[in-house]
């Protein structure tokens, strides 16, 4: 799609990644032609949606959102134009985490933004809370709470993406072990009680680079769903090296704790407030369903460029 048949929005998040990130988004846009695009700048939680819908609402033409910021950005963005089919989301990843992208080798393919002006899109499945989507995972327990920790730190330099999780993981670890509430994936009770972590994703990895869904496939029509059962502590800091790595799954040592399901409804319900984490978004109360969106959303994919040293 051409920038002569489409009009061009980038949404860009401040609270999303580095302090740095709007002068790189700044120089990026400096690509290209001046009055080819409108730069929106969010206000707050939602603000993104609420700017993308109204658009969609708006124009009945071709319209590209590409979202600056990290997953929730994205998240959010994705949001705001399901159910439009003339619109078309991108994401230029500047977040702290930036897990979504990983799917497709990295955030390196989305960073030139002639690329992604002239790049085709592909159809990808996206996951709905309420009114809410998310594109990547969704989470309760231990990630969900180490997602939580990580929001209040991310600005701090020493703490990259990466850090910034392990330290989520640490608080969550000290002091959220367990959750309990039940867990039914396609009208089976998988689960009723305790346990540690659950993941439902369309894509495949969380927390800045720990591969929570290795056998997901974002444009099937469904759900990876793992929970993990409780486990001690000290269990946790011998297993955490294979879950990073994605290897978790078939790893003798782990089986045991793991309910493993492809699904295309999950429903959650506790008798306590529940915190969830929707593309690193925290949002509370005792009963969730999450469902597939087959196909939901054109995600822009740009060809791989010459230079893909930027790390993933």
């Amino acid at each position: 799609m051409s920038e002569s048949d489409s009009r061009h929005h980038f949404i860009f998040n401040p609270a999303a990644g580095s302090r740095a990130a709007k002068a790189r988004l700044d120089a990026a846009l400096r690509a290209l032609a001046p009055g080819s695009y409108t730069l929106h700048i969010t206000k707050q939680e939602g603000d993104a949606s609420a700017y993308v819908r109204a658009q969609c609402e708006a124009h009945g033409g071709p319209l590209r959102f590409y979202a600056c910021g990290g997953d929730g950005t994205l998240g959010e963005v994705a949001t705001g134009a399901l159910g439009f089919p003339q619109a078309e989301v991108g994401v230029w990843p500047c977040g702290s985490g930036n897990d979504y992208v990983k799917y497709y080798g990295g955030k390196s393919r989305f960073l030139d933004l002639r690329r992604q002006v002239e790049a085709e899109s592909v159809p990808v499945d996206l996951m709905q809370v309420g009114e809410r989507c998310a594109i990547n995972a969704v989470n309760l327990g231990l990630e969900a709470e180490a997602a939580g920790a990580m929001v209040h730190v991310r600005h701090y330099p020493f703490l990259n993406s990466k850090n910034g999780y392990l330290f989520g993981v640490l608080s969550a670890v000290i002091k959220h072990m367990r959750t309990s509430c039940a867990l039914i994936g396609d009208g089976e009770a998988l689960h009723q009680g305790d346990m540690l972590t659950l993941s439902l994703a369309c894509g495949r990895y969380i927390g800045g680079g720990f591969m929570c869904a290795p056998r997901s496939e974002n444009d099937d029509g469904l759900m990876e769903l793992a929970l993990v059962r409780p486990i001690s502590r000290l269990q946790l800091v011998r297993l955490i090296g294979s879950y990073k790595k994605g290897e978790h799954l078939p790893d003798p040592r782990i089986q045991p704790h793991i309910i493993y399901r492809r699904v295309k409804e999950a429903r959650i319900e506790s008798d306590k407030d529940l915190r969830l984490c929707l593309d690193g978004e925290i949002i509370t109360g005792r009963q969730f369903e999450v469902k597939i969106l087959p196909r939901a959303l054109r995600f822009i994919l740009p060809d791989f460029g010459h230079d893909m040293n930027e790390p993933a």
